[in-house]
């Protein structure tokens, strides 16, 4: 009997083929790998279901230090700025409403547009480092605001410089769950970004206390404490996993059925290179069309994502109701986006994360455009904040979730990073855009044009984020198609 070696292709389990001239008699005859060994022979493929990294200690602090970081990210820009602009309206008695609220807006658009640098250099240098230096900035930023005697100046500290740190440390923050976890990734970035709204709601009575019982100043440089303190010490659970999830093409291999039972995963682990992502590598996904559809539903998207939060408070005083009724309201919306973060976060892990995603934002239109239009009544309107808040909460932290499925996470934060940065340009041009829509109907008042802004920009973006469901959905249906020709 003569034997010779196949030819150089190699199956996932890499086993060695022989093919026989002549019928082997029993006594040469190596025994068939069975099921078992040739699956066990994969010890690099594994599919999510089988990664270590799910719920282990470090794991589940980088959630708990992701969660304390959003709370403080995005409060004195946004969630507790209006406390701080009414206050400045007595330090500064000649500037306008718009130019104090500009202070806000400024900070929170920074933190989105540094995003473009931040997430690189949180690839690049460590999610902890990073994290770090971001606190130190916020916590150095509150301190300068504090000293503040013209307004430009805060347009410089608690603006500029805040939202640079706030940018430092978020990018780090919001990549980390995905790192850890993939069946639990929707659950676990929900409880992460959760922070946002726990924060706003402990910061917001805290600093109007502070400021009842001291001055501004002191408030300012107290938070800056706090912040040091808190995000610092989570700051030291960002780290990133020594593995990554890379998404790639399953491999071809030979057909048989032993072979095809073992056919290798579309998800691996693997192990962190030693050359860390630089910014050039990182902009190769620009010419991904699944990035930028994402990167156009977070401009579109964003330009009216606050228009909502701005504006439902006085639209209530518009159409009749109390201030109170209309603060109310704000802060069960506010209240239900701190639970559709969780809760579709939640849902996202046992169902496909692509639909739960197309549902928010497409629901989160639909509140806009229809519910607020036709809102004239208490119930309405606050059926419309509810709807809005729990949708476009669950929106908010199913994104990243999405760019780890379409990329995996070796350069998350550098690609989520690019992506919120077309996001904060949408931010910074939309509060002011509705202002000036409402200004322009004087003296009868309209809240119809701003509605429309609001709602047409959040529809673009559904049809966006409606146009990345159907690419991911094409690329996964070509690759079952190439995978199944070549099984054949």
């Amino acid at each position: 009997m003569t034997t010779k070696p196949a030819s150089s292709s190699r199956t996932c389990a890499d086993t060695a083929i022989m093919v026989v001239d002549q019928p082997p008699t029993p006594a040469t005859l190596a025994p068939l790998p069975t099921h078992t060994e040739v699956i066990s022979a994969l010890p690099e493929k594994r599919t999510p279901a089988e990664l270590p990294r799910e719920g282990n200690v470090r794991a589940w602090l980088a959630i708990i230090g992701s969660f304390f970081i959003h709370c403080f990210a995005f409060a004195p820009t946004e969630y507790i700025f209006g406390i701080f602009e009414h206050h400045y309206r007595y330090i500064f008695p000649d500037a306008t409403a718009s130019s104090i609220a500009f202070v806000g807006t400024t900070g929170s658009a920074v933190t989105y547009l540094a995003g473009f640098l931040a997430g690189v250099v949180a690839d690049r240098f460590g999610f902890r480092v990073t994290a770090l230096s971001g606190t130190a900035l916020m916590a150095v930023s509150l301190v300068l605001a504090s000293f503040a005697k013209q307004l430009w100046q805060l347009y410089i500290t608690q603006g500029v410089l805040f939202g640079i740190g706030a940018s430092l440390a978020y990018y780090p923050a919001i990549a980390v769950p995905s790192h850890y976890f993939i069946k639990k990734r929707g659950f676990t970035t929900g409880l992460a970004v959760s922070g946002v709204g726990a924060g706003g709601l402990v910061l917001a009575p805290l600093t109007h206390s502070l400021i009842e019982k001291t001055d501004i100043y002191w408030t300012l440089r107290i938070l800056a404490l706090l912040c040091f303190v808190i995000c610092g010490s989570a700051s030291l659970f960002i780290v990133e996993s020594k593995n990554h999830v890379e998404v790639k093409k399953a491999e071809p291999v030979e057909s048989s059925s032993v072979e095809k039972d073992a056919e290798c995963a579309s998800v691996e682990t693997v192990k962190k290179p030693e050359e860390k992502p630089s910014f050039f590598a990182a902009i190769k996904v620009f010419k991904d069309p699944r990035f930028l559809s994402l990167s156009m539903s977070e401009l579109t998207a964003c330009i009216g994502f606050l228009i909502p939060l701005y504006y439902m408070q006085t639209y209530a005083v518009f159409i009749n109701l109390t201030a109170d009724q209309g603060a109310l309201i704000l802060g069960l919306s506010n209240g239900a986006s701190f639970a559709g973060r969780i809760l579709l976060g939640l849902i996202s892990d046992y169902f496909s994360n692509t639909k739960v995603l197309f549902l928010c934002a497409w629901f989160t239109a639909f509140s806009v455009m229809i519910l607020w239009t036709v809102a004239k009544s208490f119930g309405v309107l606050l059926a419309m904040g509810l709807v809005f808040g729990f949708f476009a909460g669950g929106y908010v932290s199913l994104v990243p979730v999405a760019v780890a499925q379409s990329f995996g996470t070796k350069e998350i934060a550098s690609i989520i990073g690019f992506m919120y940065a077309a996001g904060g340009l949408g931010m910074l041009g939309g509060a002011p855009l509705a202002g000036f829509l409402l200004d322009v109907t004087r003296p009868d008042v309209s809240y119809l044009p701003v509605i429309m802004t609001a709602g047409g920009t959040m529809t673009l973006g559904a049809l966006c984020i409606s146009t990345w469901a159907y690419l991911s959905w094409k690329a996964d249906r070509v690759q079952r198609v190439k995978t199944a020709d070549t099984l054949s």
